[in-house]
């Protein structure tokens, strides 16, 4: 995806940053960090979340899409499926879709229930629901995920296929499988897998994919290049390719998705994060930058600006200068630089006008 001028990149809502497992993959939650951002650890208020959303529609923000999820699982959130329906409400005409990142372990069929009711309430609204699943034995969900959880993830997830096909609700999913050194050797059983459930039970409402995905590490720091290049080779030793079949579509990450470990040559680029990946805090805040997990990139709360004061503002504007200038600092300096994004010329060009009035 290109930075765009017409509209603000993709929105990333903690609802908590709490989470309920203890990846491998996820130091703050692996190493039981008291604080995340620096502040400490909670649930987003829904007057807030409601007051941040009408504000984004009062000044008509736009974004590609918007995704419920940063540094915890918002299952845990006991209002998510409100939030969901709030998004759709005032954003539906603002954004692409809405996307939902979780590891489903207490979306609950009644929740489940819930979330295809607001799918078929707002169907201009697509929903995206994501299930990081990351295995198809118990004993590896244990090793990667550090709970033993995996049989009540596949009762969840079966039912909203189930539901979904009975009911012809257009529900898209995407089935995730987040490749690193404890479940390698079960990438391609993942497929089958749920290729097998989808072609006997998950019916045809809906787009279904099953994504093999790269891991992330340390914002692309020391163990990326290693992690890539495990991923890279299970890919090709297990014959995993990108397809389209008559009931699901398989993806495989082709770019590494750090800058740090990218085919680049020259100087670092300016990092498209600044453009691209606001984040709204579980507290109401908002963050330039979704790989800033200290919270060091905090524009301020939304409870007393607006969200177009703020990430249009000067220091939001200051920081996309430096790294124009080639200045990385503070949390920067250490980030590998996201390279799922790209920041154009066009928007480069923008930075420096906007800069020089």
């Amino acid at each position: 995806m290109d930075a765009s001028l017409d509209h603000f990149g993709v929105l990333q809502i903690e609802p908590t940053d709490v989470c309920n497992l203890s990846c491998s993959m996820c130091a703050p939650h692996h190493d039981g960090w008291e604080q995340i951002h620096g502040v400490p650890k909670g649930r987003m208020d829904l007057d807030v979340y409601r007051g941040i959303v009408q504000g984004l529609a009062d000044e008509d923000c736009r974004f590609d899409h918007v995704i419920f999820q940063w540094l915890g699982d918002p299952s845990l959130h006991p209002q998510l499926e409100d939030m969901v329906g709030l998004a759709a409400e005032h954003l539906g005409a603002r954004v692409g879709y809405l996307r939902v990142d979780t590891n489903a372990i207490v979306l609950t069929p009644a929740r489940m229930d819930r979330l295809l009711d607001l799918a078929e309430r707002w169907p201009q609204v697509p929903l995206l629901l994501v299930f990081t699943i990351d295995a198809v034995t118990p004993e590896t969900y244990l090793r990667v995920k550090g709970q033993d959880a995996l049989l009540r993830v596949r009762r969840n997830v079966r039912h909203l296929l189930r539901r979904r096909a009975q009911r012809g609700v257009a529900v898209n999913v995407e089935l995730q499988f987040v490749l690193q050194e404890g479940n390698a050797h079960e990438a391609g059983a993942f497929i089958q897998y749920w290729s097998d459930f989808l072609e006997c039970q998950g019916g045809s409402a809906g787009h279904t994919d099953i994504m093999i995905k790269r891991l992330s590490v340390g914002a692309g720091g020391p163990g990326q290049l290693e992690a890539d290049e495990l991923y890279e080779r299970t890919v090709r030793s297990q014959g995993i390719r990108a397809e389209v079949r008559e009931h699901i579509e398989v993806k495989v990450w082709e770019a590494r998705p750090w800058e740090s470990t990218a085919s680049t040559d020259g100087a670092r680029q300016p990092c498209p994060g600044l453009w691209m990946t606001p984040v709204i805090r579980h507290d109401g805040h908002l963050m330039m930058c979704c790989a800033d997990l200290g919270g060091d990139l905090d524009l301020g709360s939304l409870e007393e600006s607006s969200f177009r004061e703020l990430w249009e503002g000067p220091v939001a504007l200051q920081r996309r200068v430096d790294h124009i200038q080639g200045r990385f600092e503070g949390v920067c300096a250490d980030c590998g630089g996201i390279n799922w994004y790209t920041t154009t010329d066009e928007v480069i060009e923008d930075t420096l006008r906007r800069a020089a009035k």
